[in-house]
């Protein structure tokens, strides 16, 4: 094979290869999709083998309620925990960033919390 069909050859396959990064996309990412439905689903830190989750509702995020939210996290491992997050913490997140909330304690399994991260999904 000729040095210039070589060329030609690695050429269009170089061309090929951006045309598809192009259209594809490389890498991940981390931005949520637009609009990023009413509600969000977060899933704790692990702790004595176990984590929870909870929903968060997108208007509880936008408009805050005085009091802040207070809820009660799925059940695993035969109990619950509670969580809290004030009015404060919520606007912290509609602007952006990101709130670590500790659940309340629970005594079944050895006394312990668990974390969870908040962050804006919409």
């Amino acid at each position: 094979m000729s040095k210039r069909r070589v060329l030609a050859v690695l050429s269009g396959a170089a061309f090929l290869t951006l045309l598809m990064l192009g259209v594809t996309g490389c890498g991940s990412s981390t931005t949520p999709p637009p609009g990023g439905g009413t509600s969000r689903s977060f899933v704790s830190t692990s702790s004595n083998a176990h984590s929870h989750s909870v929903v968060i509702q997108r208007a509880e995020v936008e408009t805050p309620p005085a009091a802040g939210i207070m809820k009660t996290t799925s059940s695993t491992s035969a109990h619950t925990h509670s969580f809290a997050m004030t009015e404060a913490e919520l606007t912290t997140v509609n602007d952006g960033t990101a709130v670590v909330v500790t659940s309340g304690s629970s005594p079944t399994g050895g006394d312990h919390t668990h974390n969870f991260t908040i962050s804006k999904w919409f």
